[in-house]
């Protein structure tokens, strides 16, 4: 349903062009016409709703923005009208705490847009850490599987210290992010209500280069920068390399201990947000660099916060990236006697009723016609960059390469079948989409999924969880299996069958998923009550139908058989050194 939102202009300050306020029911969606027409910032906020919005000129949709993860929701951008043009803003609410009625929404037009200051008492950062302590021991399976209660306890413990030590938003955010990630499990996720840039500063004090991290190096990522395309960078305003490296990893969390994604993401994802969160902004950046074995150093201004998103939109590595991801879903001839079957998310279908699905078993089916046909040896599976999805689709894949019945898991639970601490859930839109608008939709969901309890444990139903049997024709050539650090979740569970019940030659970086066990599933979303920030866990934990392998230990990812490694020339070049190990293990 979806009604007009038109409220004629309301001069309230000089700085103001533009001001309205009214209610969002949950399934509405808000109509409002920009009353301004010169550029401005738009402003859209509300203190009980997650809010997404579209911007849409003469009919056609400009832009979709969802910044800010919290309820307590901020939206803002820049908005530059064309003359002549009809402008229209569309807003609805994403999610909404559980017990919310319909919500606030405030609409503002002006000159500037103010920053968020994220200031709160130490009392205010204390209640909120031993909320968040509470949720974590009530709903979160996966709190004591890689850590000891003591541990637990005691990472708590040097956390309130710094808790009520901390001085605003972002130092009680680095504090909680610590604690989340200790847990060990990739599906965690703790942020901030709003985006990070919207507490920061407007003033041009952003680093005016990107980085990739390529094996422990860091190197200059940009084009168009005063240092050089694939430089070294030594240290920034004196922090090394490898301290960013470590400072960094805290915002990003992995199956285990597994550290490769940790390590690495940050400089791809993070650099718009937790980079200055960690590391601050600056007027000037002083940056050691090594270039052509030599140690060089340059002073450089900080540039504004639109520049840097154009540096980092534009780095030289995405090129590679979106060329890899440009599919969901492929199958190529790889020189001869090989193909490759690359697999890059299991998220474009919902389970086997989806057309989606139906379209991919058409697809394995005609891959194998062309294995069949050719007598083909050698098939790669590539699946660097899936973060997951659907279990249906992995489970399609590995019937083509096994030839042995096999589960989801051994088995899987959770700590409850009526969700705790509801005051503080959020409905998120995985609920929505399924239909799952309140508590008491998610409590019958939850009892038809894990109706068994057993010493305080609620185990997946078995219906859920049958045997699979093999396809009716699977390869039986020489596997090889491509993984990164960002294969996680379904991606990470495929990549463990296959390493453990195949003949496959694993090439490349550690998982950020288990290799034998993870929390997956069903993911929960709290917030807590003072700083709004928000948290959320899988709560099932599943333990995989792997066996127990040599190289592999408890808390790892899928280790690779052979890693593979990047050398500047080969970032430079942007070879594919996945495709290039196969090749020289061929000629082996």
């Amino acid at each position: 349903m979806t009604r007009p939102f038109i409220i004629p202009l309301l001069l309230l300050l000089n700085s103001v062009y533009a001001q309205t306020i009214s209610d969002l029911k949950p399934g509405d969606t808000l109509k409002y016409i920009p009353q301004s027409h010169k550029p401005s910032w738009i402003s859209i906020q509300s203190g009980d709703a997650n809010l997404g919005l579209a911007l849409f000129m003469d009919g056609k949709k400009l832009k979709e923005q969802d910044d800010s993860r919290g309820i307590r929701s901020v939206e803002r951008f820049y908005f530059t009208p064309e003359k002549g043009k009809k402008y229209e803003l569309k807003v609805w609410a994403k999610s909404y705490v559980e017990k919310s009625k319909p919500a606030k929404i405030s609409i503002t037009e002006s000159k500037n847009a103010a920053i968020l200051d994220g200031q709160f008492s130490p009392d205010q950062f204390v209640e909120d850490l031993r909320t968040f302590r509470s949720i974590r021991d009530k709903a979160n399976s996966g709190l004591y599987v890689y850590r000891t209660k003591n541990q637990i306890d005691s990472i708590y413990q040097q956390a309130e210290i710094d808790a009520r030590n901390s001085k605003n938003i972002f130092d009680f955010y680095k504090v909680i992010a610590n604690v989340t990630g200790f847990e060990g499990s990739c599906h965690n996720y703790t942020d901030l209500p709003n985006h990070a840039s919207y507490y920061l500063t407007q003033k041009p004090e952003y680093l005016p280069i990107t980085l990739k991290n390529i094996d422990g190096r860091l190197l200059q990522d940009s084009k168009d920068a005063a240092l050089p395309l694939g430089a070294e960078i030594l240290s920034i305003n004196g922090v090394p390399a490898k301290e960013m490296i470590s400072r960094f990893s805290k915002y990003y969390f992995s199956d285990g201990y597994s550290m490769p994604y940790k390590e690495t993401t940050g400089f791809e994802r993070g650099m718009l947000d937790k980079f200055y969160i960690e590391f601050g902004t600056h007027k000037n950046y002083i940056i050691s660099y090594q270039w052509n074995g030599s140690v060089k150093e340059i002073s450089l201004p900080g540039i504004s916060l639109e520049n840097f998103k154009k540096l980092q939109d534009s780095r030289h590595s995405l090129a590679f990236d979106r060329k890899l991801l440009s599919e969901k879903y492929s199958f190529t001839k790889e020189g001869n006697g090989m193909y490759r079957l690359s697999l890059r998310g299991f998220d474009f279908a919902t389970g086997k009723e989806d057309p989606a699905y139906k379209k991919f078993s058409v697809f394995l089916e005609h891959m194998m016609d062309t294995l069949e046909r050719e007598k083909i040896e050698n098939l790669i599976v590539d699946l660097r960059g899936n973060t997951g999805g659907t279990g249906a689709l992995y489970e399609k894949v590995f019937s083509y390469l096994t030839q042995r019945p096999f589960r989801d898991s051994h088995y899987a639970y959770t700590q409850f079948n009526e969700v705790p601490m509801e005051g503080k859930l959020v409905i998120t839109p995985l609920f929505l989409s399924n239909g799952v608008k309140d508590k008491h939709g998610l409590n019958a969901y939850l009892k038809q999924l894990y109706p068994k309890e057993v010493q305080g444990k609620y185990y997946w139903a078995d219906d859920k969880n049958p045997s699979i049997l093999p396809n009716d024709r699977t390869f039986k050539g020489q596997l090889y299996l491509f993984v990164d650090q960002r294969v996680a979740s379904a991606a990470s569970h495929l990549a463990s069958l296959i390493k453990s019940y195949t003949n496959a030659v694993v090439i490349g970086k550690e998982t950020v998923g288990g290799y034998y066990e993870h929390n997956g599933h069903l993911p929960l979303v709290y917030e807590l009550p003072n700083t709004g920030i928000q948290t959320g866990f899988s709560i099932v934990h599943v333990i995989q139908d792997a066996q127990n392998l040599p190289d592999q230990k408890r808390g790892q990812g899928i280790i690779p058989h052979i890693k593979v490694q990047q050398t500047n020339q080969e970032f430079l070049d942007q070879t594919d050194v996945y495709l290039k190990k196969v090749s020289e293990l061929r000629k082996q």
